[in-house]
């Protein structure tokens, strides 16, 4: 992970038990990949993994400036099959409580 960085969350809606279905399942690793693929293009940031569990999944992304990675990543999330509920927005490292967080519905 990059140090002092911003974050964004993305946040998923899956189906069928806690873990979703293996489709869904299938979908989410494509798409961390595509993710990456889009911010080493762009030089914006990095996918830092995802997490599946209680019928939802996230995927982690860390960069210089959370706006930025967002707006780097939406055309790969316009054509995604398994798209996001809403992304969370933190301009600040991770571990800055004070830092400004902000809640997107995609």
């Amino acid at each position: 992970m990059l140090s002092a960085e911003h974050a964004v969350f993305l946040k998923f809606a899956l189906t069928g038990d806690g873990y979703g279905t293996e489709p869904e399942r299938g979908a989410s690793y494509a798409l961390a990949h595509h993710l990456e693929e889009a911010l080493d293009a762009a030089g914006d940031g990095e996918v830092d993994g995802h997490e599946l569990g209680q019928s939802t999944a996230q995927i982690y992304l860390y960069g210089p400036d959370a706006g930025m990675l967002l707006q780097a990543i939406r055309p790969v999330l316009r054509t995604a099959s398994l798209r996001p509920n809403e992304a969370v927005l933190r301009f600040g490292d991770v571990d800055d409580e004070g830092c400004r967080v902000e809640v997107v519905s995609l």
